[in-house]
């Protein structure tokens, strides 16, 4: 063996190279239905295009012969997302809260779930309903596993119910929950099945193919699938394919037909809608709504996802130092403030990775070194990220003059 004059270490990381982000990875429960072929009941499969649910069984002649839609919201899922990830679960009816947490805690990709009912039927309470999802995530966010969003379908069907008498879905008080109602007039159409039908496939995908920090009713989005590099939004619109050419509600309003008064009020009482700006093409989500008040940090999704994804960054960092020895000060007995400043490091060097992708402004981790801490004592750590703005709306004061100033 020669002698070794010069060492060379083999060095990772410079190529600035990341591994897949799993942000807009979602589970789609699907009620109603039956099993597909190769698909049991309460079982969730990932799939990775809409090719890989007709593998299953699950193709345009199971949702015909069902009379559901399952099918059909899977492939508006990859429609907007090409490049999404889905589980999916086919529900006959007995699907528990207990299954579902089971499912999320097996998959711990999964940071939004959509629920389709297949039910020309409303829940007998709205309330209710809803709360029964918001409890779900408290109990999985209690053994910190975070969802983000969950988004269920609405509960007016009647085109007489005037929309200053629609329920105000703020009062639930399920900062997790958003409820969609919008409708594509030509699936509605389809089938007298499907009338009550809303577009949570749609809606999912929506939540997919964005970071973090978007808004679903975005006009354009920050990373585009490669086939629409170079338009200047992202439309749901799809010509080729008859999608999203109108929209309608649950109740069978069509979108254009409504007032700005009307339009306000459904924003106020937190429905997501699909809706288009005058004389500009294609059509969008409204917003990002959730169950809770508008006054609430958390009462757009966008804030859900960039504090879930905040807290789950945080958390992984830290917890290599569980049940770690802490040096103390000798004198004061507190923590020695080096100790407190490494941890705060490893925090906030783990959250940074959110600013350099723009998904948050900045960030601030901070220990108090003055803390006696025990088995009954937990550490404090405090934080703090600063959220980007949303344009909701732009004003923009443009006159004639007889000179440039």
């Amino acid at each position: 063996m020669a002698l070794n004059g010069v060492s060379v270490n083999r060095l990772n990381g410079g190529l600035g190279r990341k591994n897949p982000s799993t942000d807009g990875v979602c589970l789609l429960i699907i009620g109603g239905a039956v099993t597909a072929t190769s698909l049991a009941l309460k079982v969730a499969k990932e799939l990775i295009s809409v090719e890989d649910a007709v593998a299953l069984g699950i193709d345009p002649t199971y949702d015909d012969t069902n009379d559901i839609l399952a099918h059909h919201h899977i492939d508006e899922f990859f429609r907007v997302n090409p490049n999404g990830n889905l589980f999916v679960v086919l529900d006959d009816g007995t699907l528990t809260a207990d299954n579902i947490k089971t499912i999320v805690k097996e998959n711990t990709a999964i940071k939004a779930i959509g629920v389709v009912r297949n039910d020309e039927d409303a829940p007998a309470d709205m309330d209710v309903y809803v709360s029964g999802y918001q409890t779900i995530v408290d109990e999985l966010r209690a053994e910190s596993r975070n969802i983000s969003a969950v988004l269920v379908e609405g509960a007016v069907f009647d085109d007489e119910t005037l929309i200053s008498a629609y329920p105000d879905a703020r009062a639930y008080e399920a900062e997790n929950v958003s409820i969609v109602i919008a409708q594509d007039p030509i699936i509605r159409a389809v089938k007298t099945e499907h009338e009550t039908y809303a577009a949570i496939g749609t809606a999912l995908g929506a939540i997919s193919v964005r970071n973090v920090n978007e808004n679903i009713g975005s006009v354009d989005i920050e990373n585009k699938p490669s086939s629409y590099r170079g338009n200047s939004n992202y439309t749901l619109t799809d010509g080729d394919r008859q999608r999203w050419l109108t929209a309608k509600l649950q109740d069978g309003r069509d979108f254009n037909s409504l007032t700005t008064v009307e339009i306000k009020a459904l924003a106020t009482k937190g429905y997501i809608c699909v809706g288009f700006y005058n004389g500009y093409p294609g059509y969008y989500f409204t917003d990002s709504h959730t169950c809770t008040e508008s006054a609430s940090d958390y009462s757009r999704i966008e804030n859900n996802r960039v504090w879930d994804k905040a807290a789950t960054l945080g958390r992984t960092s830290l917890m290599p130092r569980v049940k770690a020895n802490l040096l103390k000060d000798p004198i004061t007995g507190f923590i020695r403030e080096i100790e407190a400043a490494e941890l705060e490091s490893l925090a906030q060097t783990a959250i940074e990775t959110m600013v350099s992708s723009e998904e948050i402004s900045g960030v601030s981790v901070y220990i108090n070194p003055e803390q006696t801490i025990s088995d009954d004592s937990p550490l404090v750590v405090k934080g703090e990220v600063v959220f980007n703005d949303i344009i909701h709306e732009m004003s923009f004061d443009l006159g004639l003059t007889n000179k440039l100033q």
